[in-house]
């Protein structure tokens, strides 16, 4: 019998080699399945998730377009993913079983100072902001998607309420629109999320660990060499830094210190 598998997500981001960053520490050569081999039609994927850094282990989650959020508060997400399954015959790994290649959006909603007791659940998160009952603020990020047709769904800044809540989340519905019969122009196929064992137990709150502990880094002006010595001894996915260093503040010499807006810039991060 063949083993039972769940499917997670994954950070897309691969090294030079093709291999998940976010996977290094958890096999060698986490490569995704070729593209090649995924064939079909592709299907649609929609699902909501909360969590926070203390439970984000528990519920598998990792990052489509990079979430940042501090203890204290609490994350709604809603992803939305066209994708094609790939499983490659060439693939022989005790991880990796399966591949979704997709594109799509991530909404994340970050809700901060909540009136204490006040148990907020998906389906009420913009009636409580619209209220006053809490702060709430959203951002939608994109992968795959580079189509300016595409970025007119988007929606501009706006103040999250019930009629923009709604807004926000059919624009998920329109980009399935765009893909019924054939995918739009300008998407490209990323790896999303993967097939893994059932019993599989992945941590991507480290990634978390790492990004917290670059923030404190460059809150420190360390540069990504000094970042790099001081990472060794704490367990952390040392090949994260310099991507997060280069991703966040755009520095990507090994041996250059940030900046004092740098420094100004993770130090109101880390103060959330």
């Amino acid at each position: 019998m063949p083993p039972l598998l769940k499917v997670i997500p994954v950070n897309p981001l691969l090294n030079d080699t093709g291999e998940f960053i976010s996977l290094k520490q958890y096999t060698n050569s986490p490569r995704p399945d070729a593209l090649q081999y995924a064939t079909g039609a592709p299907s649609y994927f929609g699902e909501e998730y909360r969590y926070n850094l203390s439970t984000s282990s528990k519920l598998e989650i990792a990052a489509i377009g990079g979430i940042e959020a501090s203890h204290g508060t609490t994350t709604f997400i809603h992803d939305s993913i066209v994708y094609k399954l790939s499983r490659d015959p060439n693939q022989n790994s005790d991880l990796i079983k399966g591949t979704w290649w997709g594109y799509g959006l991530r909404l994340t909603i970050v809700i901060k100072n909540a009136e204490f007791g006040l148990n907020i659940n998906w389906g009420a998160v913009a009636a409580a902001a619209q209220l006053g009952y809490l702060d709430a603020e959203f951002n939608i990020d994109c992968i795959g998607i580079s189509d300016s047709v595409l970025f007119d769904l988007l929606p501009a800044p706006i103040d999250l309420n019930i009629k923009s809540y709604k807004e926000i989340l059919a624009i998920g519905d329109q980009i399935r629109a765009f893909a019924v019969k054939k995918d739009p122009v300008g998407v490209i196929y990323k790896p999303l999320r993967i097939q893994v064992p059932s019993e599989t137990s992945i941590d991507p709150i480290a990634d978390d660990r790492t990004l917290i502990f670059v923030y404190q880094q460059v809150g420190e002006r360390a540069s990504i060499v000094d970042a790099l010595k001081t990472a060794a001894g704490l367990g952390l996915n040392t090949s994260l830094i310099p991507k997060y260093y280069q991703e966040k503040f755009q520095i990507t010499n090994v041996d250059d210190r940030p900046s004092p807006s740098d420094k100004r810039k993770a130090r109101d991060w880390l103060d959330m």
